[in-house]
């Protein structure tokens, strides 16, 4: 269901794609039912030639119904998308109208700005496009080749200057959505709160989790250490790519290499303090919807548990030390209230949390609005609160506490 929601543009930062790509899906369904229902008696019965005949078929008799049809439906997606869009950027300006802070119109405006700059950088792609069918013959024809090829330059240039015409106005926004949502948000929840956007954990501390033997190279940013219900913790979001190697054909069908860089793990470190029992270290692993595998050894009282986790420690022994009952059922009750993966390791008198949920205070881009960024941001500011009253932790004095 998630692969088909992406496909059809549910997961888009444009509202109206979806409604653009639902319409051509419709289109396509149409022109395949067709085609098949006249043509495909050629494809069952006459093997290699009917499948060739059949294409015949669709380019010549289907193609120009299609080229219109993903015409009107272009319009038609546009349009309802583009009504539905606008719709909810009014209401989003009428909220924050309401709230009365004059920053943050400010920034509703600086959005709105940078938003329109993206859609007009868009459709000068689009037409400079479009232009080049018209311009192409009578260029090639008054100055050959070079006339094409200088149409191409100069639309290229007339881009990139755009770009870098809208660049500060986008550099802009997303600064200030740090300052006056993201940082205003979180001073609101937690004490001596330290919030630094362009900084980043240590990379010792992310060696330190254990958590992620191989990558090979490390970004991050949103560092933040502060208080909370008298536990102190520090975190980042963090980036961890592998540099790997592939091979691949080209044009002349000579097999070549190439680097490609994987993402290991994008998403959220925390870091606490935890004085357990035992000082060997255990880890415990998101299944990611997997099944539990008959290799893992370790198993631990609680069903629920090694459904949604496994654990790598020394031996059971030394897991089962810390990973008593009711620090299972914690971790249990964490994992059912996040919609993305959840990764601890405790060693060396550490509790390191790994969240896989992206890079979650960065200004959206589309036409995403302020009001839904901001619920966005107030949600997963809960979601970690939710996460540290829901862990099982020890209190500067020694005796365990449920936050």
């Amino acid at each position: 269901m998630k692969r088909i929601k992406k496909l059809l543009g549910f997961d888009s930062q444009y509202s109206w794609m979806k409604w653009l790509k639902m319409a051509f899906a419709v289109v396509a369904l149409i022109i395949a039912s067709a085609f098949w229902y006249n043509f495909g008696f050629l494809i069952m019965e006459d093997g290699i030639i009917g499948i060739i005949l059949g294409l015949l078929a669709f380019v010549f008799l289907f193609g120009p119904i299609l080229l219109s049809m993903l015409g009107v439906a272009t319009l038609i997606g546009t349009l309802i998308g583009g009504m539905l869009s606008g719709v909810k950027q009014h209401k989003s300006f009428k909220e924050t109208a309401a709230i009365g802070s004059a920053e943050l119109m400010e920034l509703e405006k600086l959005r709105m700005k940078s938003q329109m700059l993206d859609f007009l950088f868009i459709i000068a792609v689009i037409a400079l496009i479009i232009l080049l069918f018209p311009l192409g013959i009578p260029l090639m024809e008054a100055f050959g080749e070079p006339g094409l090829y200088g149409y191409i330059i100069v639309a290229v240039i007339l881009l990139i200057g755009f770009w870098v015409a809208k660049a500060p106005v986008k550099a802009r926004y997303k600064d200030s959505f740090k300052e006056n949502v993201v940082k205003k948000s979180l001073s609101s929840v937690l004490s001596n709160m330290e919030f630094l956007p362009e900084q980043k954990l240590d990379e010792a501390l992310v060696k330190a989790a254990a958590l992620f033997p191989r990558y090979d190279i490390y970004g991050g940013n949103d560092y933040l250490a502060a208080d909370y219900h008298g536990h102190h913790f520090v975190q980042s979001d963090i980036h961890l790519q592998e540099e790997r190697e592939e091979s691949y054909t080209d044009d002349d069908d000579n097999v070549q290499t190439r680097t490609v860089y994987v993402t290991i793990f994008r998403g959220r470190l925390m870091i606490f303090d935890y004085d357990a029992i035992s000082d060997e270290p255990v880890a415990v692993l998101d299944r990611c919807g997997g099944k539990p595998k008959s290799t893992e050894m370790i198993q631990t009282e609680l069903d629920a548990f090694n459904q949604r986790f496994f654990v790598v420690a020394p031996s059971p022994t030394a897991a089962l030390r810390i990973l008593t009952p009711p620090v299972l059922e914690g971790i249990v009750l964490a994992r059912s209230k996040l919609d993305y993966p959840l990764y601890l390791s405790f060693r060396e008198d550490k509790l390191y949390v790994a969240l896989a949920n992206g890079d979650s205070f960065e200004a959206a881009g589309g036409d995403v609005t302020l009001s839904e960024q901001r619920r966005r941001v107030t949600g997963d500011i809960q979601t970690m609160l939710d996460l540290i009253d829901t862990l099982y932790l020890k209190n500067e004095g020694g005796t365990r506490t449920s936050i």
